[in-house]
């Protein structure tokens, strides 16, 4: 019994030490994903904007509130766009997760967002010379960036440290 506890603890370390290792996409792979699959980006978005209630949806999860269909419509749309997790705010505000690394406080995000710029965000107006993924270092502790991909649609770093 206490060995099949102990395999149990090391494959589960094992599975999160693995979510953690796959490298961050850069900004142009984000940006050619996003350009070459806008139209379901903008599905996914219109069905969300839809919503009268704030919804997060996971590989595993989703708020209870959503009919099975819709969530199980919206889960397709995930799928194929290669996304993590969503998370929509009332109002037409939007994150599609597409890589996360690390837990807690030592966690990192990349994402598409839909919506205006955001005032906690570090903005960047203008493309930096290097992909956001440089922010990844020790160098800040608590950061968010955002690069304008068209009109209200960004690509947006989380960096805890």
């Amino acid at each position: 019994m206490r060995g099949l506890r102990i395999a149990t603890v090391l494959s589960v370390m094992l599975a999160l030490g693995a979510c953690g290792s796959r490298p961050p996409p850069s900004d142009k792979t984000m940006t050619d994903a996003f350009f070459a699959n806008r139209q379901a980006f903008e599905a996914l978005k219109t069905d969300l904007c839809k919503l009268k209630y704030d919804q997060t949806i996971t590989r595993d999860w989703a708020q209870p509130q959503m009919p099975l269909a819709d969530e199980t419509r919206l889960r397709e749309r995930m799928t194929a766009l290669g996304a993590r997790s969503l998370h929509y705010v009332r109002g037409c505000q939007l994150w599609i997760e597409m890589w996360s690394s690390g837990l807690g406080r030592e966690a990192a995000y990349k994402k598409f967002r839909f919506g205006p710029p955001m005032f906690r965000i570090i903005e960047i107006k203008e493309p930096p010379p290097k992909d956001l993924n440089a922010y990844l270092d020790k160098r800040v502790a608590i950061a968010s960036f955002e690069k304008n991909l068209t009109g209200d649609w960004w690509i947006e770093l989380d960096h805890w440290q």
